[in-house]
Formats: C-alpha cells, sequence, structure tokens
C-alpha cells in the first residue's frame, strides 16, 4: 500500500506543477486574466469559527470538502448523513435500523460509543452534551445551503473534534420573494411534504419552511416519523452590518429495528428480533447571530443560541438477554443549554504581508436530566456542565507563495453530576487543555497548493461513559488525546478539472473503550477504560472534472488504517476474540471507500445522476483480537433523473430517484454476540443490520416566484 501511496503522491506533485494543465499567475498576464484566476477559486467560510472571513481553499493547509444546495439536491439525499456519505473520511452505517438515524464519524472513528466529531448548525454545536452524540434529525435538513467538512482536529472548533468537524450553514431570504412547495413518495411509504417561503422586505428578509416525512421501513418496525419547522428573519440596514434570528422546532419518533443474528438476515433481511424499540424526540432552538464589519479590516461576529431537547425512548434488551428472557428499558432525558461565542477577525496588509487573525470566546451551560429503569437498575441523575472556550488563528502570507498558519485553543469544562438513587456517585469534575495547531502552505499557482499541518486534539469523558447505570462507573476516565500529522494539496487542473489529497496520521493516547469479562451484559462487570495508544492514518483523494457544460463527475477514495498500539484485554483472557495486540485492526472501520458520481445533462432542463458508493470489509464489534469473519465489503448503485422547466410565474421540478439499483443484499454493521433468540443455540455469531433493498422515490415541486420587490 505505501508503494501506491507515494505514486499518487508524485502524481500529484506532477499535476499541480505541470504548466500545461495549470493557469499561472505571472508578473505579465492581463488583467483579464487575474480576473479569470480569482474567479476560478473557489472559497470556504470554516476558516474561522463564525463566518467572518472567506478564504481560498488553495491557501488552507487541509482538504476541506464543500457539499452545497446543488450537490445535496443531484444526491438526491433524505437526510444529512445521506448527503455527507460520499465524501471522503467520513464513516457511516446505520446501527439501529431505520432510514433516518444512520451514525456518521470521520477517520476511522466509528461512533461506537462515543462520537468524535463535533457538528455545529449556524454557530450552534449540535452534540449532545450527555454522550457527544448527533441527532441529525433534529437539524432542518431542507434548509442547508452549505456543508463544510473538516477533517482532523482543528484549533477554532475546540473539543471531541478527533475525527474532524462538519459546519452546516443554512439558508437566508436575501435573493427573491418566492413560495413552494413539495410532495413526494416512493417505497416502504415513504413520504415527504415541504413548504417554504423566503424573500426581502426592505432592509429585512425571511425565510420559512415546514417539513413533514414519513416512512413505514424497510425492517419491520424500521420506520418513523419527523415534522420540522425553521423560521429566520434576518436585518440588514447596510452592507456591514447583518443580524438574524431563527427558531426551529422538530419533533420525531422512530422505531429502532436493531441487529439481527445471521441465520435470519439472510434469509428476511426485514425481520425485527426486537419488536417494539423506539425513540422520541422534541426539540427547541432559538438562536442569534451578528455580524459587524468593522474599520481597519475588523469583523465582529456573535452567535447566541438557547436550546431545550426532550427525549424519551423504550427498547427490549435482545439478543444480549440471558435464557431467551426479553428485559426492557425506559429512558427519559430533559436537556437545556445555553451558549454564546464571541469572535473578533481581521484581514489586513501589514509590511505588505496579506494577514488574516480570529480569536473569540465561546461559553456554554448545559444542564441535563435523565432517568433509566430496566430489568437491572435504575438511575435518576441530574448533571450539569459549565464550558469555557478561547481561541486564537492567524495565517500570514510570508511571500506570494508561502503561507504560515497558526491557531491556539483553550478548553475547560466543568461537570457537576448528582445520582439522586446513589448519592455516593456524586462528584464535581474538571478538564481543561490547551490544543495547539500550525501548518504551512506553499502556491505552487494562484490555484494550486501543497501544506503540512500539525495538529494536537482532545475529547472529554462523557457523563454517561465515567457514570455508568448498569455497569461499574470510572470517574477518573483520562481526556483522550491526539497528535496529528498531515501533509496534501489542491490543484485546478485547467478550468475543467480539480484534484486534492492528503496524508494522515493520528497518535491517540487514553482512547475510552467499555472492557468486561463475560461480556454477556449479566455479569455487571462492565467498566470504561483508557487504552494506552491507538492510531489512525489513510489517504483521502477526490478527482473532480468538467469537461464539457452537459457533463460533470467525482470520484472520492478513502484509505483507513485504524490499529491498536497497545495490548488490551476486554475479556476473560481466554477469549481470543476479545484480546487486541499491538497492529490489531480496530473493529468497525474499513479500510477501503470509494464513490463515484456522475451528472449529464443530456437536454436543457434534464439531468441524470449516478451515485455509486464501495465500502471495504471490516472486523466486527466484539472482535478486537481480528480471530473471526470480517463483515463483507458491499457495493451500492443509485441513481436520480430530474427534470426542472421554468413556467409561466415560476420553475416546476419533478424527480424520480432509485436506491440500490442492483436489489444487493447488504449488511453496514455488525456485532459478534451469544445468539439466544428463539431458534439460537447460545453460541456466539454474528448479528448485523441489514441494509434496503431496491427502493424508488419520486416528486415534484412548483417554487411561485412572481412577487414583485
Amino acid at each position: 500500500m505505501s508503494a501506491i501511496v507515494y505514486y499518487l503522491f508524485l502524481l500529484f506533485l506532477l499535476t499541480a506543477s505541470s504548466p500545461s494543465l495549470i493557469v499561472y499567475a505571472t508578473t505579465d498576464i492581463s488583467d483579464t486574466e487575474i480576473q479569470n484566476v480569482q474567479q476560478m477559486k473557489e472559497y470556504v467560510i470554516s476558516d474561522s469559527r463564525l463566518p467572518a472571513i472567506q478564504t481560498d481553499k488553495y491557501s488552507v493547509p487541509a482538504k476541506i470538502t464543500v457539499i452545497t444546495a446543488e450537490d445535496i439536491q443531484k444526491f438526491g439525499a433524505k437526510t444529512v448523513q445521506e448527503a455527507l456519505q460520499y465524501a471522503t473520511g467520513i464513516v457511516m452505517y446505520n446501527e439501529v435500523g431505520n432510514a433516518f438515524e444512520h451514525r456518521v464519524d470521520m477517520r476511522g472513528f466509528n461512533s461506537t460509543p462515543v462520537s468524535s466529531i463535533s457538528v455545529f448548525v449556524d454557530g450552534m454545536r449540535a452534540n449532545e452534551p450527555s454522550f457527544n452524540t448527533i441527532n441529525f434529525d433534529l437539524i432542518p435538513f431542507e434548509t442547508i445551503e452549505r456543508i463544510e467538512v473538516i477533517p482532523g482536529p482543528n484549533a477554532i472548533f475546540g473539543k471531541n473534534t478527533l475525527g474532524g468537524t462538519i459546519n452546516i450553514v443554512t439558508k437566508t431570504g436575501t435573493t427573491k420573494r418566492q413560495v413552494s412547495g413539495e410532495v413526494a413518495r416512493g417505497s416502504f411509504d415513504r413520504e415527504r411534504y415541504n413548504m417554504n417561503a423566503s424573500g426581502p422586505v426592505g432592509d429585512f428578509n425571511y425565510y420559512f419552511n415546514f417539513t413533514q416525512e414519513s416512512e413505514a421501513g424497510f425492517r419491520d418496525e424500521g420506520g418513523g416519523d419527523v415534522q420540522r419547522f425553521f423560521s429566520k428573519l434576518g436585518y440588514r440596514p447596510t452592507d456591514n452590518t447583518d443580524v438574524n434570528i431563527s427558531y426551529t422546532y422538530v419533533k420525531s419518533h422512530f422505531s429502532q429495528a436493531g441487529a439481527s443474528p445471521i441465520r435470519i438476515a439472510e434469509n428476511n433481511p426485514k425481520a425485527n428480533v426486537s419488536p417494539g424499540d423506539f425513540f422520541d424526540r422534541e426539540n427547541n432552538v432559538v438562536r442569534i447571530n451578528l455580524k459587524q464589519i468593522l474599520p481597519e479590516g475588523f469583523t465582529f461576529s456573535a452567535n447566541g443560541t438557547y436550546r431545550n431537547l426532550q427525549q424519551a425512548s423504550f427498547l427490549v434488551s435482545n439478543p444480549f438477554a440471558l435464557g431467551g428472557s426479553f428485559p426492557t428499558s425506559t429512558t427519559a432525558a430533559d436537556t437545556e443549554s445555553w451558549s454564546g461565542t464571541f469572535q473578533l477577525a481581521q484581514q489586513s496588509s501589514p509590511f505588505g504581508f496579506k494577514n488574516e487573525a480570529v480569536m473569540g470566546v465561546e461559553v456554554t451551560w448545559n444542564d441535563f436530566d435523565s432517568q433509566a429503569v430496566s430489568a437491572f437498575s435504575s438511575s435518576f441523575s441530574d448533571s450539569s456542565e459549565d464550558v469555557l472556550g478561547l481561541y486564537v488563528q492567524d495565517s500570514v502570507h510570508v511571500s506570494s507563495q508561502v503561507i504560515l498558519s497558526g491557531g491556539l485553543r483553550f478548553d475547560k469544562s466543568d461537570i457537576d453530576f448528582m445520582e439522586k438513587t446513589n448519592p455516593s456517585l456524586n462528584a464535581d469534575i474538571d478538564f481543561d487543555r490547551v490544543t495547539p495547531r500550525a501548518g504551512i502552505t506553499y502556491l505552487v499557482t494562484p490555484t494550486s497548493s501543497v501544506y503540512f499541518t500539525f495538529s494536537q486534539g482532545f475529547r472529554t469523558p462523557t457523563v454517561q461513559e465515567m457514570f455508568a447505570s448498569a455497569f461499574t462507573s470510572n470517574p477518573n476516565l483520562s481526556p483522550v488525546r491526539s497528535k496529528n500529522y498531515e501533509v496534501g494539496g489542491n490543484a485546478k487542473i485547467g478550468t475543467w478539472g480539480d484534484v486534492a489529497i492528503t496524508f494522515y496520521q493520528s497518535d491517540i493516547k487514553d482512547e475510552i473503550f467499555l472492557t468486561c469479562i463475560l461480556c454477556d451484559f449479566s455479569a455487571f462487570d462492565g467498566i470504561n477504560r483508557n487504552l494506552d495508544k491507538t492510531r489512525r492514518r489513510g489517504v483521502e483523494m477526490t478527482i473532480s472534472v468538467r469537461p464539457v457544460t452537459y457533463f460533470d463527475g467525482q470520484i472520492n477514495y478513502t484509505f483507513t488504517e485504524a490499529q491498536f498500539r497497545s495490548p488490551i484485554n476486554f475479556g476473560s483472557g481466554t477469549n481470543n476474540m476479545r484480546v487486541a495486540d499491538v497492529g490489531d485492526t480496530l473493529p468497525l472501520v474499513p479500510k477501503h471507500r470509494l464513490s463515484v458520481i456522475g451528472n449529464l445533462r443530456p437536454v436543457e432542463g434534464v439531468t441524470l445522476s449516478v451515485m455509486g458508493l464501495y465500502v471495504g470489509s471490516q472486523f466486527l464489534q466484539n472482535d478486537e483480537g481480528n480471530t473471526s469473519s470480517s463483515l463483507p465489503g458491499y457495493f451500492v448503485l443509485n441513481g436520480k433523473a430530474a427534470y426542472e422547466r421554468d413556467v409561466p410565474g415560476g420553475i416546476f421540478t419533478a424527480f424520480l430517484q432509485f436506491n440500490n439499483i442492483l436489489d444487493a443484499n447488504n449488511f453496514s454493521r455488525g456485532i459478534y454476540a451469544a445468539d439466544r433468540i428463539p431458534g439460537g443455540d447460545g453460541s456466539t455469531v454474528q448479528f448485523v443490520v441489514p441494509e434496503p433493498g431496491f427502493a424508488m422515490f419520486g416528486g415534484i415541486s412548483y417554487q411561485f416566484n412572481a412577487f414583485p420587490r
């Protein structure tokens, strides 16, 4: 593999430095040529914590993936996770057996049990404070303007970004007045009804959206429904002032079919061996964002958020129950959060050197109550968390071709845990750490660059990791820390293509794992522990082309190697499946992922899209020793046909998409466990989560634009 990586990087360097492929900036080019170069550049906004500075992607020492609203429409994505699934570095899988709650992580971290990425929506951190999970169904998906995927730890985004950051920006009503509606329906009784209205009114602008979506589900009792309401009111009295306030309401109910023994899943993928599982959520969010351009190149930005989330769940504990019994558990949680971020950015050119500086402070107050009742135990807790983050970042162009960047972040979390049923567990725990980031970028041309980045990251233990209701608590857990090295580059090929490639390595200290003896969830011997060393490293490459006006395509390839670098015994010592040695692969991390996307526009108004995704084999959960059969790799082929036409007063759109065209029986997730489902003999077998077979989804929409300003 190392030879392949070497030649890939050599190929990139040759491409980036070839005068026949790249538009060069020289001292004698014309003003028109300079303007053409500027138009060819693509910009990212996530190089500052809050949108303040637009930085062209060739100047940033990272491989940032930008997914626009237009891309989401071409993909036919119905959820945030589906919009992300083709990007490099992304790990996406179905753990709970419905179409709405897929898990997402990055760079070899697999969200088991805790996510190692942070998700931001219009400046608000969207991760749940109790377990750092991300409920993507609570994000107003239909209102997304752009998603920026930033891999690896980042000083300005702070803690819990070991894998990276997903930064989401929603739409505004600043362009034209319009009202639109959409009706769509498809396989498994999938239905979507969407209405929105937006536009400017003097110095004000507005954006409203309502969506209702439901599905019976591919699996038995594996469906759900969600209603979202989003409103945003903006005020722009001048070009220098932008204020908006938004309100989001989401109510969802999802059934969770979960994993089935392989003997059942292969013959009847729709089967649900633990019927009755569900999760309910109700979420209210109010956000205020301010951007004020000041003299001398300064920009002040601020974000304030209030959030209240209520959750309830019911779970049947199969397949881990003993003797064929079916114990159940119920949980209820109430989370209330206040947060604020205040940032000052400046763009200037002291001594003739372009400089971009950002500094800010982030404060958050979380209060989260939880009640859990099961056949094994009961827990009633009241927890709070105070979070402080201070960050600074600076990028300076020391010459026309060399850019030096550096950043520093201080994070402090104060967690106060109160267990009402067992006060002896009460604790007040502090975590704090300073994490740096430094990089150098060399502009080979204005639209091609190579870079090197070093960064550190950390993740704080969550309340649920430190204070486990069904297992032994461990309030002495240390934060997870990482050192990260990345080298790569970006290049534009003429006017028709782009290539980006990066090589990275993350050395992890004190990663947290659940270890136990029998691991049958009955001995109460489970405990979370820190492991000394693990490692992630890999290659991420994207090639985008548009050789002609009627076709564009993209290839994304990811190679990921996730390894234990210290030995660890997850079980009793006699079960080799649960004894990991140095060099063993972490479960649930596929080494290879490849996506191919093509969009053809044969005639005006018609777009034909095809998306193929290959995910390589992976070791199953509970096979840390890599001694048993792995989960086979799989391939999914999707397609979409869309038609758009201007009609009197507006725009008419129709689409028809096809998912899993080959009707493959795929499994995206698996775990080794004792088969005590009726008909099983208690032996350790694969439990897997089947993916849906062939499905269709189609709809029509109309956007009415006939409104005078």
